[in-house]
């Protein structure tokens, strides 16, 4: 148990010890005769009854029964105030105040709290709200009362099997923590902690991860054990990480500027150069399943001139950024004497998704100015095919054999399957949502404002808040 939990509990203990008597000889309350209903919640999704009356045309809930369904910790202190423990909240209630007090701070109830034979009731909304309680209504009306502890503030999740994601959040002194998190329950376990590490890069097999140290040198991470172990000491820049399909290898761009595709097998160390053609800025590498083909974008820099009649410290430049637009490459290393073939030429920005198993189509969501963004497939014949035609595609993401995009619509967002050509309408999303996390065989996942939700049973599920 954590020290802050254990001297809230103190706190709660102290209050009931000297607070018991007056709670229980207070005052008969003005609203005694209120007619008090049973009903129904779901409470982490179990069924739960909880003692309700309506006040002035608003329903309260009874504090107590909430708080015991939830897994509060609470107590009565003064005879007219309610303090809620949970979750690492602490909630103060007022008989008669239509506000809460958490910490130092107040925030709104919707409705005054009401005592009923010496039993405290609040409006279900704003008490849940302020106990970090989420609260949703399925089509059947039924109301549920999810009061999970979840992670706050988490990033970049990625699926690590279909159960767990890997999250990411930043700490106070700029560290990042990355966790694990049960897609079901939300349940969370840290599993690194870095201030100078890249992002984990996880292998297929959801075993482990890949990152690289300040140096360069390449660690592989247990996500069983979160044990590293040092797979390379090569101390060259490695800008990206691509693990093989059979989670043997690791392919990796190399170079301050992205000029080399490189190949290294963890058990051993060895690095072996796969592409060095003296092209830079290569980014978003994808690797087929065989390990054989290869496709890439290449982004040339901007063309820096200046005055030739003016003092060199005059600082006086410009720069020409005509033809700076990405492009996309394939290379097939096990073609004999084989180059990278450039697969676009088209001055749009491109916003890189993935590729095929085979590497054989590449996947990217064309941007021009006073269009609506596409989502485009170019064959490794250069052919190209607009996926969902018409459609504002905001973000898109490939999964094994799957491709999955988010579509702005007047309302909100669409999500959609794409599979061997044909589009599938899976849900409708609200316009908060900005991203979808999808993986060969997982669930879909999307960030919702500050939280990750998944699907289940037809209901996006908060997995972080």
């Amino acid at each position: 148990m954590s020290m802050k939990k254990t001297v809230i509990i103190s706190v709660l203990a102290a209050a009931v010890s000297t607070s018991a008597v007056g709670a229980v000889s207070a005052a008969p309350a003005a609203t005694a005769s209120t007619q008090v209903t049973n009903s129904t919640f779901y409470v982490n999704d179990a069924v739960t009854t909880v003692r309700t009356i309506v006040k002035d045309g608003v329903t309260l809930v009874s504090v107590r029964d909430l708080g015991v369904a939830a897994g509060a910790i609470f107590t009565v202190t003064g005879g007219n105030k309610v303090l809620a423990y949970l979750n690492d909240v602490l909630v103060e209630l007022q008989e008669g105040s239509a506000t809460a007090r958490i910490g130092s701070e107040e925030v709104e109830l919707g409705a005054s709290v009401v005592n009923v034979n010496n039993s405290f009731y609040a409006d279900l909304t704003g008490f849940a709200s302020a106990l970090g309680i989420d609260q949703s209504t399925d089509a059947a009306g039924s109301v549920w009362l999810d009061a999970t502890k979840r992670l706050a503030d988490a990033e970049d999740p990625i699926w690590i099997d279909a159960q767990t994601l890997l999250v990411s959040t930043l700490t106070e002194d700029g560290s990042r923590v990355d966790y694990k998190v049960n897609a079901a329950t939300g349940e969370f376990k840290e599993v690194f902690r870095t201030s100078t590490a890249s992002p984990l890069t996880v292998a297929p097999n959801g075993a482990k991860a890949a990152y690289t140290d300040e140096t360069g040198a390449v660690y592989v991470l247990d996500l069983t054990t979160n044990a590293s172990t040092k797979a390379s000491s090569d101390d060259t820049i490695k800008p990206e990480l691509v693990w093989s399909a059979d989670s043997s290898a690791i392919y990796f761009l190399q170079g301050d500027k992205g000029s080399v595709i490189a190949k290294l097998n963890p058990a051993d160390g060895t690095i072996t150069k796969v592409l060095e053609d003296k092209v830079d800025y290569k980014a978003d590498l994808a690797v087929s399943e065989d390990g054989k083909r290869f496709v890439y974008s290449v982004t040339k820099p901007g063309a820096v001139t200046a005055d030739a009649n003016k003092p060199v410290d005059s600082d006086d430049v410009a720069i020409d950024m005509t033809g700076t637009e990405p492009q996309l490459y394939f290379f097939d290393s096990s073609a004999k004497d084989g180059k990278p073939a450039k697969l676009t030429e088209k001055a749009d920005d491109k916003i890189f998704v993935g590729a095929s198993a085979d590497a054989g189509q590449v996947y990217y969501i064309s941007s021009e100015e006073n269009k609506v963004s596409s989502l485009i497939a170019v064959s490794a014949d250069k052919s190209v095919k607009s996926l969902l035609e018409g459609k504002d595609v905001l973000q898109a993401t490939a999964a094994g054999d799957k491709l999955y995009a988010l579509v702005a619509t007047a309302t909100g967002g669409e999500v959609y399957e794409i599979q061997g050509g044909s589009a599938k309408l899976l849900y409708a999303v609200s316009e908060d949502v900005s991203e979808i996390v999808a993986g060969k065989g997982t669930p879909v996942a999307v960030v919702e404002g500050s939280a990750i939700a998944v699907n289940k049973d037809g209901k996006w599920k908060k997995v972080t808040k």
